[in-house]
């Protein structure tokens, strides 16, 4: 994975004006739609659509870190990288968000569906993550 600032030099990173207003609007709508994949019922046929959600909430909420800071993406990759980098995610995570970016791109962009199995291993997966990122999203402020 590139580094941040290989993404900004690219142009799939923008350094913008702080924005501490947009990181809580992203943490609260990350912790929104985790508390909709807890109590919204879980099929085969909208597992594809709960698998989204689960990764926009842990997508949402490094994005938050990333306005704090005065950074705005136009990767998903980018928000990985920079979740490495700063230390929001242990490397075990960060693989496992990368695999489950390329699941949720297969979704959008190849029509692939995705199981219960899957769903429930991102739901759980955003989970603890979102706890995590939460509680150091308090500490980072």
């Amino acid at each position: 994975m590139k580094s941040m600032h290989v993404y900004l030099a690219e142009g799939k990173v923008k350094q913008i004006s702080k924005d501490p207003a947009m990181a809580r609007s992203l943490i609260q709508q990350a912790e929104a739609r985790l508390h909709d994949l807890e109590h919204l019922p879980l099929t085969s046929e909208n597992a594809s659509f709960r698998f989204e959600g689960g990764y926009e909430c842990v997508r949402e909420a490094v994005q938050a870190f990333m306005a704090y800071d005065g950074l705005k993406p136009y990767s998903h990759e980018a928000v990985i990288s920079f979740a490495r980098e700063r230390g929001l995610l242990s490397e075990s995570e960060t693989a496992a968000f990368d695999r489950f970016r390329k699941i949720r791109n297969d979704i959008n962009y190849e029509g692939e569906k995705t199981t219960v199995e899957e769903t429930k291993e991102i739901i759980r997966f955003a989970q603890i993550t979102f706890k995590t990122l939460k509680i150091k999203f308090h500490a980072f402020r």
